[in-house]
């Protein structure tokens, strides 16, 4: 049983452990973990998602069709006894720019020249091999070339069809796979390609909830993506990787058109100087949450934890930081997918948004208001600070056919927990990334009584509140349609039950 005790002060204390916390601290920052070969069976991934796991990424730029098939299966089984959903994101790999393989390695020192090629690998010439013509057909001279995550930078002094000549900028030691990075090019390669097409299907397949689309440059990217999923079919929503820099120059419109943001931190730490991230990514994080999109902070976040199972302090800070930023969620990547201690890392992250989100001041937000939509958000968010016993308020209810509310709701911070309540499985798995929300699966209720015996009964069955503490419905009516939501209300918890027994005695 999911067992919840009230604390004045932050909310709700969850008792036994599940994905709202292992501690028991019911979180509005959500915890991403990435599935990799260290919890490939439904008893680690329990034990992840009873550690405070709200969603999984499976990361397509590693296996093949059946593996991923077989990643989002054990998943399923290993969470579908939660009391909450816990989502299921793709992460698409998009076009690597990366050296060709090749035997051996080529040490470069400062000044000295190299050639990237088309053509074949040449260490006696020093010239390699690239995966992509795209590389050697875009780049100009004078723009900058960074090898293995900017280990090596180089000069690019000379341009050609088939090569182009580099000076490097620092010495090294450069290995076969390695990363290519190229900041100021405008590279004229594909968005998606065939392999993520068939990663977008295999998702589609799997009924993942959320797509997360490397390589984005430009809106236009999104659109690309989004008509491919339609094509297949698909409902799932797009999450934009903000890895390049065309996609900080392209921020505003990328986020309006995008189901969300994740600031990948790796590659942005190569693309821009790493002095402008920790101010980066306060601005993603404000612009999202200003648009109602939301925001994952990836990366590195516990690296430490790969190889032992105790985070560093610049780690803790790293985590904190994201929350006191906002971010929906924050993410971890190989320190569960392939780390020694992937249990102990979801923990660790859950105890440090836990403490964190303790003493999070949450000021009033000032947000869009989407094109085309209803506003009625600012009143919400009055209702749940102005209140005289504000207090007393122990959760939000949201009726809602399409998750709109809930996460409307969320932008506001309010302190509550939000219960978004939803007839539709594919609504309340895809709330699942949405901070501070709590989706749960209802019958549509087709009446005023209907909806307050919902509120009641989930009140109870979760010990969300006890009788006299009072609560926030909202929802749309009349009931029984899909109308957008259009009222709210204060509601007294047993209140119901109390008019019940005086109408029985009478």
């Amino acid at each position: 049983m999911l067992l919840l005790r009230e604390d004045r002060h932050h909310g709700f204390l969850l008792i036994s452990a599940g994905s709202a916390g292992s501690n028991g601290k019911m979180r509005r920052t959500k915890i991403i973990a990435t599935y990799g070969p260290a919890v490939a069976s439904v008893s680690k991934l329990s034990q992840l998602a009873a550690a405070g796991v709200n969603l999984f990424r499976v990361n397509c730029s590693h296996g093949t069709t059946q593996d991923f098939v077989r990643a989002a299966n054990l998943i399923k089984s290993a969470t579908k006894k939660g009391r909450f959903p816990v989502g299921l994101i793709f992460d698409i790999s998009g076009p690597k720019l990366r050296l060709e393989r090749f035997d051996g390695k080529l040490t470069i020192k400062p000044g000295q020249t190299m050639k990237l090629t088309t053509g074949q690998t040449d260490l006696e010439n020093r010239t390699i091999s690239v995966n992509h013509p795209e590389i050697i057909s875009s780049v100009k001279k004078g723009e900058k070339v960074f090898i293995d995550d900017g280990t090596i930078v180089l000069d690019t002094v000379a341009a050609g069809k088939r090569f182009i000549t580099l000076r490097a900028v620092n010495g090294g030691l450069i290995l076969p796979g390695k990363g290519i990075n190229l900041p100021r090019t405008d590279i004229k390669i594909p968005t998606i390609s065939d392999k993520d097409r068939d990663d977008i299907k295999t998702a589609i397949r799997v009924k993942a909830d959320y797509i997360a689309l490397s390589f984005v440059r430009s809106p236009s990217d999104l659109d690309q993506a989004r008509r491919v999923i339609n094509s297949y079919g698909g409902d799932q929503r797009i999450i934009a990787k903000l890895e390049k820099r065309g996609a900080i120059d392209n921020l505003e419109k990328i986020l309006k058109f995008a189901d969300g943001v994740m600031i990948a931190r790796g590659d942005l730490g190569v693309e821009l100087p790493y002095a402008e991230l920790p101010r980066l990514q306060k601005r993603i994080v404000k612009l999202a949450n200003r648009q109602h999109k939301p925001v994952i902070v990836a990366t590195h976040m516990l690296e430490s934890m790969r190889f032992s199972p105790r985070a560093t302090r610049a780690e803790v800070n790293d985590v904190a930081s994201a929350v006191y930023d906002m971010a929906d969620a924050v993410m971890l990547s190989a320190e569960t997918a392939t780390g020694k201690y992937p249990v102990e890392s979801v923990k660790t992250m859950d105890q440090i948004v836990t403490t964190t989100e303790s003493s999070v001041p949450y000021p009033a937000l000032t947000v869009a208001s989407p094109e085309n939509r209803p506003d009625i958000t600012q009143a919400i968010a009055r209702a749940v600070t102005s209140f005289e016993g504000g207090q007393e308020l122990t959760a939000i209810f949201a009726f809602t056919t399409s998750g709109y509310t809930a996460a409307m709701i969320s932008n506001l911070l309010p302190p509550q927990p939000i219960m978004a309540l939803t007839p539709d499985e594919r609504v309340m798995s895809k709330l699942t990334v949405v901070r501070s929300v709590y989706p749960v699966l209802i019958e549509q209720p087709r009446s005023f009584e209907d909806m307050l015996g919902i509120v009641q009964s989930i009140s109870e069955k979760n010990r969300l509140a006890r009788a006299g503490n009072k609560v926030i419905i909202t929802g749309g009516a009349p009931f029984g349609s899909t109308v957008p939501t259009n009222f709210m209300m204060i509601y007294e918890i047993g209140k119901r039950k109390r008019h019940a027994r005086r109408s029985k005695r009478k």
